[in-house]
């Protein structure tokens, strides 16, 4: 669905603001408030969803000013890439802390995601 013109700007402008209210309530909430975990949980959800904001707010520019936004998806595709990888990180530490074990929800579903991951980047890498 393609935005009319006249929104655009609006969007951007309400994009703008909740990207600094996300940056705002990133600063906020300190250490010693709350668990470190779910604080860095925090924090890096909200940096992900500012920039997922970030990328909307530069396609709507690139788009109104009748430039390729499509060359945004090179950008979106390795903050993907690097956002996967740290919650394999962090899943990788919460299994050898033992906060996650065998009866954590999702824990079979991710097993599986991982594996079929694997397969597809071992066709990138072979050994």
């Amino acid at each position: 669905m393609s935005e009319k013109p006249q929104q655009a700007p609006e969007l951007s402008s309400r994009l703008k603001k909740t990207n600094e209210e996300l940056k705002n309530l990133q600063n906020s909430v300190k250490t010693g408030m709350i668990n470190v975990k779910v604080l860095m949980d925090f924090r890096n959800a909200a940096e992900r969803a500012r920039q997922a904001s970030a990328a909307v707010e530069q396609w709507l520019e690139r788009q109104g000013k009748g430039s390729d936004p499509y060359s945004l998806l090179a950008q979106v595709m390795s903050q993907r890439v690097e956002m996967a990888t740290q919650l394999v990180k962090d899943v990788i530490h919460d299994l050898e802390s033992l906060d996650v074990d065998y009866d954590t929800p999702g824990l079979p579903e991710l097993n599986k995601a991982v594996l079929t991951l694997s397969e597809r980047l071992n066709k990138l890498f072979p050994r």
